[in-house]
C-alpha cells in the first residue's frame, strides 16, 4: 500500500501541486526565461516534467508487479 502512495504522488500529485498550487503564486512575477514570462515557461515546463513523473512512477514502482505477473504466467 506504501508503494502505491508514492507512486500516487508522484505521478499525479508532484503535478499537480507544481501547476494548481504554484501556478498563483507566481502569476504576479514579471521575470521571464529566455524571453519567455515566468508563468508560461513554468506551465509549458511541466507538460513533459508530468510524463517524467508518469515513468518514473510506473518504472520505481509499479513495474516490478508487472514483471512478477508475467513471470507467473510462463
Amino acid at each position: 500500500m506504501v508503494r502505491n502512495a508514492w507512486s500516487i504522488a508522484i505521478g499525479l500529485g508532484l503535478p499537480f501541486v507544481a501547476t494548481v498550487i504554484v501556478v498563483p503564486l507566481i502569476s504576479g512575477i514579471k521575470a521571464s526565461v529566455f524571453g519567455i514570462p515566468l508563468l508560461f515557461f513554468w506551465v509549458f515546463l511541466w507538460f513533459p516534467l508530468t510524463s517524467i513523473c508518469l515513468w518514473i512512477a510506473w518504472y520505481v514502482f509499479d513495474r516490478p508487479l508487472y514483471e512478477n505477473n508475467e513471470g507467473a504466467e510462463r
